[in-house]
C-alpha cells in the first residue's frame, strides 16, 4: 500500500465512523430496553474500534513506523478478534429478534467457534501462521488467515438461516433486515480478498448496521409503546401478505375485568396488568406466531397452525403463564383473559368480517366467564 492509498484508507474508515458515531448516538438512551438494542449497540462500538484500528494500522505499515511494531500488532489481533465479535453478536441480534430468546444450543455453538478462533490467534503470538508483522511493520497474511474469512461468512449464513427458520414457523411479516445486512459486508468482503491494497470490509459493516438501524426504526411505527407487541396499524398494513399462508389460526383476546382495575387501583394499574397479559402472551406464542396489542384491553393472536389441538395448547399455556404471574405479583387483583378463535383462509373472508367472527367467540367466552365471576372483583365467587 502506497501514501496515495493510504489516503482512501482515511476516507473510506472516517465513513465508516461517522455511520457508526450516528447510529450510537440515535441508538445510546435505547441500548438498554432489550437485548437486541444491547447487541446492535455493542456491535455498532466494535466496528467503530475497527474502523480507527484499521487506519492506524495501516499508517503505521505505509510509513514504516518501526518503533512501534508492537502496536501494530496489537491492532492486526483486534481487527481479526473483532470477526469473533461480530459474527456472533451478528447472530444473536437475529435470533433474539426472531425467537426472542435464543437457544441454549445456537449459544453453545457460537461459544466453541468463537473459542476456536480465539485460540488461532493466541497460537499466532508464538507461530505466525494467521498474519504477520514484518519489522517495518508491513501486514502480510498468514497460511491460515483464510480460516477469520470462514468464521465470517459460517455466523453469517448460521443468521441467515436463524432468520429463515423463524419466518417459516411464524409464518408472518418481520421487519428484519436480514439480507440487506448480509450484501454489503459480502460485497466489501470479497473486494478486500480480491484487491489487498484497499480496505474497505469495515466501511462495509457500517454501512450494513446503518441499513439494519433504519428498518428497525421503521418497525418502530408498527410496534406498540407499552408492551412492545405490534399494534393496529401491523394488521392493517400487511392483512394483504396473509393470503399466502393458506389457513391460519385467528385469536382475539381481551382482559377480563379490565375496566375495574382501571377505575379501582388506577391506570398505571391498568398498565401493569397489560404488560402482565403482554409477557404471558409473548412468551407463550414465542416464533410460533404474532402478538398485536389491537386497542385498550383487546389483543389479537396471529398463530401459524391449522390445527385446534396447537390453538387449545396455545391457550392452556397463556392462561397457565398468568396464573404463575399471579400467584408471585403483589398486585391486589388478578388477571385473566377470554379468548375466541377460529381458523380463516385470508382468500375466503375479508379481514373486517373475520375480526366479527372471532369477537363473536371472545364474548361467549367472556360471557361464560362472568357467569361464574363477580366483575367488580376478579374473583370466583
Amino acid at each position: 500500500m502506497d501514501i496515495k492509498n493510504i489516503q482512501e484508507v482515511y476516507i473510506v474508515d472516517l465513513l465508516g465512523v461517522m455511520l457508526m458515531i450516528g447510529v450510537l448516538a440515535s441508538r445510546y438512551h435505547g441500548s438498554s430496553r432489550n437485548r437486541c438494542n444491547r447487541y446492535l449497540f455493542w456491535l455498532s462500538v466494535v466496528i467503530t474500534i475497527s474502523c480507527i484500528t484499521d487506519t492506524i494500522v495501516n499508517s503505521l505499515g505505509v510509513y514504516e513506523i518501526t518503533a512501534y511494531r508492537f502496536v501494530a500488532y496489537i491492532g492486526y489481533f483486534w481487527l481479526y478478534f473483532s470477526i469473533m465479535i461480530i459474527g456472533p453478536l451478528w447472530v444473536l441480534i437475529i435470533e433474539q429478534h426472531i425467537n426472542q430468546n435464543p437457544s441454549k444450543l445456537l449459544k453453545s455453538l457460537i461459544n466453541y467457534i468463537s473459542l476456536i478462533g480465539v485460540a488461532g490467534l493466541v497460537i499466532n503470538l508464538f507461530i505466525p501462521v494467521i498474519f504477520i508483522i514484518d519489522s517495518s511493520c508491513k501486514y502480510y497474511r498468514g497460511q491460515y488467515f483464510w480460516l477469520y474469512i470462514g468464521y465470517a461468512l459460517f455466523f453469517f449464513f448460521i443468521g441467515i438461516l436463524v432468520y429463515v427458520r423463524g419466518l417459516r414457523h411464524s409464518g408472518f411479516k418481520t421487519f428484519f433486515p436480514v439480507f440487506q445486512f448480509f450484501f454489503p459486508i459480502i460485497i466489501s468482503l470479497v473486494l478486500q480478498l480480491l484487491f489487498t491494497e484497499i480496505s474497505i470490509i469495515w466501511s462495509g459493516c457500517a454501512v450494513s448496521v446503518v441499513l439494519m438501524f433504519i428498518n428497525l426504526q421503521n418497525e418502530n411505527i408498527c410496534i406498540d409503546k407499552l408492551t412492545g407487541l405490534y399494534n393496529r396499524y401491523y394488521l392493517d398494513r400487511f392483512s394483504h401478505c396473509f393470503e399466502k399462508l393458506g389457513s391460519f389460526c385467528f385469536m382475539m383476546m381481551d382482559i377480563n375485568g379490565f375496566k375495574h382495575i382501571n377505575d379501582k387501583y388506577g391506570h398505571s394499574e391498568g398498565d401493569n396488568a397489560l404488560l402482565m397479559v403482554a409477557d404471558a402472551v409473548r412468551t407463550c406464542v414465542g416464533s410460533g406466531g404474532s402478538v398485536i396489542r389491537y386497542s385498550g384491553d383487546e389483543f389479537i393472536i396471529l398463530l401459524n397452525t391449522s390445527e385446534s389441538v396447537v390453538a387449545d395448547k396455545c391457550i392452556e399455556g397463556i392462561n397457565k403463564n398468568l396464573e404463575n404471574a399471579n400467584k408471585f405479583s403483589k398486585h391486589p387483583y388478578d388477571v385473566s383473559v377470554s379468548i375466541g378463535y377460529d381458523f380463516f383462509d385470508m382468500k375466503q373472508i375479508e379481514l373486517d368480517k373475520l375480526l366479527e367472527v372471532i369477537e363473536g367467540k371472545m364474548h361467549e367466552e367472556k360471557r361464560k366467564y362472568y357467569m361464574a365471576h363477580d366483575r367488580r372483583k376478579n374473583r370466583v365467587e
